[in-house]
């Protein structure tokens, strides 16, 4: 009889565990987002719209540098009262701007020794410009939602379970917030998003004869 109250012990135990793995299971939500050809789409922003806003609020700092021309990263997702830093790992100057109504500012042309600090209190999206590099462009989303991730190289994210999401992309509107709201039915642990639009990103000028030169000069040496 002993060994039988056991055996029922041991059956429960797995019963419970196997039912907290599935519970545990059905609390997270894996988005796949694609463009409009069906192509993974990396750096999309998926937001939880009711998400738990209990967690801590307190202001942070994020990191928007400048490498080799180029911003990085390409779209930078914060949270409202979160502060960016803003590095220049070249060997040249930039001037970072932007004329965006969610946080209009520009810092003076500085070179790779300073990281200037900006604060962003408003939430939207904010468009960077350099006045030096016109090619150079990237997007800052000051979120509005407790919980903003973006996907990854495969267009990929998880986020905690939830009813709806709205997912940012850049050009996916008129106006530079524009989202799309994606209802999620009860239950659902995977998604599929596609937006319609292509992927973005900055595409540097080919190097000068100049810049040609001094590079082949360099890589002989």
């Amino acid at each position: 009889m002993a060994k039988f109250q056991i055996v029922v012990v041991i059956l429960l135990a797995v019963a419970a565990g196997s039912s907290a793995w599935n519970a545990q299971a059905q609390s997270s939500l894996t988005v796949t987002v694609t463009d409009k050809n069906g192509q993974p789409l990396p750096q999309a922003v998926v937001s939880v719209v009711h998400a738990d806003e209990s967690a801590d609020k307190t202001a942070k700092i994020a990191v928007m540098d400048q490498v080799n021309r180029l911003f990085d990263p390409f779209v930078l997702v914060i949270q409202q009262g979160d502060n960016v830093s803003f590095p220049n790992s070249d060997n040249i100057r930039h001037q970072v701007y932007s004329f965006s109504q969610t946080k209009p500012f520009e810092l003076p042309l500085y070179s790779n020794i300073e990281a200037p600090e900006i604060s962003f209190e408003q939430a939207g999206v904010v468009v960077l410009g350099c006045n030096i590099h016109d090619h150079m462009k990237a997007y800052i989303y000051v979120s509005p939602y407790a919980v903003s991730e973006i996907t990854d190289a495969q267009g990929q994210v998880t986020v905690p379970a939830t009813t709806e999401l709205s997912v940012w992309y850049p050009g996916l509107g008129d106006q530079p917030t524009d989202a799309l709201a994606v209802s999620v039915k009860p239950g659902q642990t995977q998604l599929n998003v596609q937006l319609p639009v292509t992927q973005q990103g900055q595409n540097p000028p080919p190097p000068s004869a100049l810049q040609q030169r001094f590079n082949r000069l360099k890589n002989n040496n």
